[in-house]
């Protein structure tokens, strides 16, 4: 379990510092009470999922990829492209992501600038890496040279497939708005790939040293990240870790925390640091949901009628 000894206090001079999300009105007397809170966008592209979502405030954006498009709906990009739309105009002014399917520089730019125009609040989902595990041929550094050129562009990037800190102070260096650590999926690796004899969550940062390599080359394992407490805590301490990388630098390029696997992380997310949650949608459905919220509302209700039967008699 995250810790809350492990929250970051100073974290709260880099949030005060950016844009407030629930801003009040010019002239209404009663002032919003959190106009810093996180932002919390709903993992889907399933329409009938955000609406109620959204009429209700829980969300205050959406995050789609094309796995999400297919289980919308979409069949081509002319659905994709009427997914979008709907969703984009729904949340106006609200950041709706959307992904590149493009592997090249100048494909993922001209992507990029066509995925744009179908809404002003499109946010260009780009990976930071893996393009030479694609194609051993591709440029290594083929995201963060899209998003600089995007940033140059104006166009707003959220950087995805974020697995350690360094990823995320690099795509902010690049001009990324958002960047996204999928915290789910570290445990989920984890898990599969943990060498038994070694600390746990070794596999998310264990490098094999070249015993024949000089002294000064050699690299010393480090345990950021992976180690440090239970494996299923590897995401959110990875938050924290962005978070406080972020804090001591003052980089205003948001936190997006990705991946949830399950209500829990919601709160660990939230001690950790993070700017937005992006979750999915059955896990943010049951926001207000609780045992003893269910307990008590029906004994509220219940207590409640004795006035109605007094009323009557009168």
């Amino acid at each position: 379990m995250f810790e809350i000894q492990q929250t970051k206090a100073n974290a709260h001079s880099r949030r005060i510092r950016m844009a407030e999300i629930n801003i009040t009105p010019e002239g209404k007397p009663l002032a919003h009470p959190a106009p810093r809170a996180p932002r919390i966008f709903a993992d889907t592209a399933a329409y009938e999922e955000i609406e109620p979502l959204y009429r209700a405030g829980i969300i205050n954006g959406v995050t789609t990829n094309p796995t999400l498009m297919k289980r919308a709906g979409a069949a081509n990009w002319d659905d994709v492209e009427t997914i979008s739309k709907r969703i984009c105009e729904l949340l106006h002014p609200n950041p709706v992501s959307l992904e590149l399917t493009e592997v090249s520089q100048d494909k993922m730019i001209e992507q990029a600038e066509h995925l744009g125009s179908w809404a002003e609040n499109v946010i260009i989902k780009v990976p930071i890496g893996g393009y030479q595990a694609l194609d051993p041929n591709l440029d290594p550094y083929t995201g963060l040279k899209v998003i600089r050129a995007l940033w140059e562009r104006n166009i707003k990037t959220n950087c995805t497939l974020i697995f350690n800190s360094t990823q995320a102070l690099w795509a902010a260096n690049a001009g990324a708005t958002y960047v996204s650590p999928f915290l789910g999926r570290m445990a989920d690796y984890a898990r599969k790939n943990d060498s038994a004899d070694r600390t746990v969550g070794n596999s998310l940062y264990w490098v094999e040293e070249q015993p024949t390599a000089p002294e000064d080359q050699r690299v010393l394992n480090t345990e950021y990240v992976a180690s440090g407490g239970a494996r299923k805590d590897t995401g959110s301490r990875l938050i924290n870790e962005i978070a406080v990388v972020f804090t001591n630098y003052d980089i205003h390029t948001e936190i997006l925390a990705a991946s949830f696997r399950n209500a829990a992380q919601v709160t660990e997310c939230l001690l950790a640091g993070a700017d937005i949650l992006t979750v999915p949608a059955p896990i943010l459905a049951k926001v207000a949901d609780h045992a003893l919220t269910d307990e008590g509302m029906i004994r509220f209700v219940e207590d409640s009628k004795v006035f109605d039967t007094q009323s009557a008699s009168a």
